[in-house]
């Protein structure tokens, strides 16, 4: 089976931890994840109107602006559970990965139901910290 799309997706450990606490069947986190696999064609969103990937809405998160961190919102109810976010950071063209890929690298930090409007405080604080931990240990930044 070949790649497909124009990125290659992949979950930090809080990542997994975080769909695993959240959705105890394997069934309802495989449904989570293939619905993150959608991000395989981000930098194809330029064409599909704005704020829109595919079937899926996302927005750059306003507390951390110019991070290249993003909420993608799953519309579906996986496990029973609904307003699902998945946070997602897409580094910077210019970082080069010290291991060498086939295709770039879209990062899934966090997935998770959102059950209020804005984010708390620690929330903003591990978004930025799996950033950071992402930059440097496999970009070297």
């Amino acid at each position: 089976m070949s790649l497909t799309g124009s990125n290659f997706v992949r979950f930090s450990r809080h990542g997994l931890q975080s769909a695993r606490k959240t959705w105890s069947r394997t069934r309802d986190r495989f449904e989570v994840r293939r619905q993150a696999l959608k991000l395989r064609f981000w930098d194809e969103r330029g064409q599909h109107p704005p704020g829109v990937l595919f079937d899926h809405t996302y927005e750059a998160i306003k507390s951390l602006p110019g991070k290249g961190i993003y909420e993608m919102r799953l519309d579906d109810a996986i496990g029973g559970l609904s307003n699902i976010r998945v946070i997602f950071f897409d580094p910077p063209r210019d970082w080069i990965p010290l291991e060498s890929r086939p295709m770039r690298i879209i990062w899934i930090l966090d997935i998770f139901p959102k059950k209020s409007n804005d984010f708390s405080r620690f929330d903003i604080d591990t978004f930025r910290a799996s950033r950071l931990l992402i930059a440097q240990r496999c970009y070297g930044k």
